[in-house]
């Protein structure tokens, strides 16, 4: 009864979520992104903030249908609130989200927020040509953690260690340790220039270091409590960009 309980619970995490839920994805993005950049800047006619919600909404739209078709198991897992796999061993690295995670929030919010008062009031103005780049360089960080999340359905925005959670060296993997990491820190910084607004990297950098320093807990948690990423560590020597870092 056990291995069938069990059996179930793998068959249901593989099953794709109905495609109703992928479809209010869009609705639910743009009303947030209107309801927070709009009254913000105090102009409804905002191009370039009509010009980031169309892109990321098609492109998350487009990313969590390919998602659900190809792994569904990853939604279910960045779903999650409740760490499940928290052992002895890895329990102190684990306890790093509770500062982590908000330093990271305050990144992605203030790259949010910033840019609809720095468009009002004229703080750091970005030529239009320059916002197009930072539009093309936040949805290319979008499509890398795609494929990373295509690539590992363990991929969970908790420090965790799911059970039955194998190592993932194909792919994206074999040439860089956190590809996730790499597409969320290239996305946050071309957020703000998406947006308009040179002084909203501040937060957006902030964020990335907030990502950057929690890859350090994210990889104590993995030596102790997953086999073979000490190993896997001395064969893809980079963490966020190859031959770099």
């Amino acid at each position: 009864m056990t291995n069938e309980t069990e059996q179930n619970k793998i068959d249901k995490s593989d099953k794709p979520l109905p495609l109703w839920g992928i479809a209010l994805i869009p609705v639910y993005i743009s009303a947030v992104f209107i309801i927070i950049l709009f009254p913000l800047a105090q102009d409804w006619g905002w191009f370039e903030g009509w010009l980031f919600i169309i892109s990321f909404v098609v492109n998350f739209t487009i990313s969590y249908y390919l998602i659900n078709k190809k792994n569904p198991r990853v939604i279910r897992n960045r779903m999650k609130v409740k760490k499940v796999g928290v052992t002895e061993k890895t329990k102190s690295s684990a306890r790093s989200d509770w500062f982590i995670m908000p330093l990271m929030s305050i990144g992605f919010i203030g790259a949010i927020v910033l840019p609809p008062f720095d468009y009002r009031y004229g703080w750091s103005p970005i030529p239009f040509i320059v916002e197009i780049v930072g539009l093309a360089i936040m949805n290319f960080g979008l499509i890398i953690m795609v494929i990373a999340m295509v690539q590992n359905a363990y991929a969970s925005k908790l420090l965790d260690i799911n059970k039955g959670q194998k190592l993932i060296d194909t792919g994206l993997y074999s040439h860089v340790r956190h590809p996730l990491y790499t597409g969320a820190i290239i996305m946050i910084v071309g957020l703000p220039i998406a947006l308009g607004s040179w002084i909203s990297l501040i937060p957006a950098i902030i964020g990335a270091l907030a990502i950057i320093i929690r890859i350090k807990f994210e990889e104590n948690m993995l030596i102790e409590g997953m086999d073979g990423y000490e190993e896997y560590r001395t064969r893809v020597k980079y963490k966020l960009i190859p031959k770099i870092y």
